[in-house]
């Protein structure tokens, strides 16, 4: 209940300097992926229609990498614990992997109609699989906690959308028609915000193989720091795409 939540310094995993390192790097985090999501939300509306899409993928990377960092913020600050944050961060993989997509269907050499169309049917199918394997992650670790299944599902399912992610932009890199453009140097800025967006929720992998909790989230916080980095300088090509519009 609303009334039974306390404010004040509530210690992660009972470790002063691991809350610490948490608030620092979740705070960072809050204020460059909100700021990562206007500059998005900014080309969107300045955007024509054909990239609109990648826009608002990016938009929405940014509203829930914030959503992730402002839940982690809670828990230090008051005794709110959240055990479905690594499905609401495995989401912000899922739009980056989606938005990586969008880049290579936007790219000169691959926006043919056959292109976008010829294997449709079976990567709709496959990331409505994506979208499901979220829900249950977000939903049964709000209803169940951190069990052993679902931290595997997880650390899993972040991997797919990484690999699947990474298969498009590996594709969009290869052309060189198109590197050295705006949309080619955003995609090598995406990249790694990807990579290190997708070891927050697979480290959690560790701790289905046996290693203390406290010790995942240790490294989980490097990650997340890591992550707010790399978002960082994908938000300066987010604005130079912007007044280039």
């Amino acid at each position: 209940m609303a009334s039974d939540v306390e404010f004040g310094l509530h210690l992660i995993e009972g470790d002063p300097n691991l809350t610490f390192i948490v608030f620092v790097g979740t705070v960072l985090l809050v204020v460059i992926a909100a700021r990562f999501g206007a500059y998005a939300y900014m080309n969107v509306r300045e955007s024509t229609s054909d990239q609109r899409v990648l826009w608002e993928y990016l938009f929405f990377v940014g509203v829930v990498t914030t959503l992730y960092g402002l839940v982690s913020v809670l828990e230090v600050v008051s005794s709110v614990r959240t055990r479905f944050k690594g499905g609401v961060m495995l989401a912000a993989v899922l739009l980056l992997a989606l938005a990586l997509r969008e880049i290579y269907y936007n790219a000169a050499l691959s926006t043919s109609g056959e292109g976008r169309t010829g294997q449709f049917r079976g990567r709709q199918g496959l990331e409505l699989a994506f979208v499901g394997c979220v829900a249950v992650v977000i939903f049964g670790t709000a209803l169940l906690g951190l069990t052993d299944a679902l931290l595997a599902l997880q650390g899993v399912g972040a991997l797919a959308f990484t690999c699947y992610g990474f298969w498009f932009g590996r594709r969009q890199t290869g052309e060189t028609m198109v590197q050295g453009t705006m949309i080619d140097s955003l995609l090598r800025h995406l990249l790694p915000v990807m990579a290190f967006a997708t070891l927050v929720p697979a480290v959690d992998l560790a701790t289905v193989a046996g290693l203390p909790r406290v010790i995942v989230v240790h490294v989980q916080v490097v990650f997340v720091i890591m992550t707010a980095t790399a978002l960082m300088t994908a938000t300066i090509k987010l604005r130079q795409n912007l007044a280039s519009l």
